[in-house]
């Protein structure tokens, strides 16, 4: 589970720094706007336009956090594992992605993997794979069998 959160991590961290950054700006220059309406502003119109930049702010941060969530899907979800063979491989000239094919004779399913893990495995081989459910890249892979 820590390789598929350090893989997620490696592959989103400049979406989630600035999504981090934006919520502290934004907490920060509210608390700041708090304290300066507690200590000047004491009349009720104060708090009410107080309340209404909180409003939009709170907004602003929920649709931040949406386009995170909608770009990064696999953040809330389990890693995906499947054992099976590998039934082909294809390089992916459009994507420049490694491309396996693993399954059963009857279902069989894509993945994206590294060059490495690619160069290394061979038709029918047994392995056992740890992806990201959405964007189906490849974490972990484990040669179970080769036959070659």
């Amino acid at each position: 589970m820590a390789a598929y959160y350090r893989y997620l991590w490696s592959a989103t961290w400049p979406d989630l720094i600035g999504l981090f950054l934006i919520w502290g700006l934004v907490l920060g220059r509210l608390g700041w706007k708090f304290r300066y309406t507690w200590r000047f502003e004491h009349d009720a119109l104060g708090f009410i336009v107080f309340g209404l930049k909180v409003l939009i702010w709170a907004g602003f941060l929920g649709v931040y956090t949406e386009m995170l969530l909608l770009s990064q899907p696999d953040w809330f979800k389990q890693p995906g594992v499947i054992q099976g063979s590998v039934m082909a491989k294809a390089y992916d000239s459009r994507l420049g992605a490694y491309v396996l094919e693993v399954g059963d004779n009857k279902k069989q399913q894509p993945f994206y993997i590294d060059q490495k893990s690619y160069e290394q495995i061979k038709l029918e081989d047994q392995v056992k794979l740890t992806f990201l459910p959405v964007r189906r890249d490849v974490v972990s892979c484990e040669v179970l069998k080769s036959l070659h």
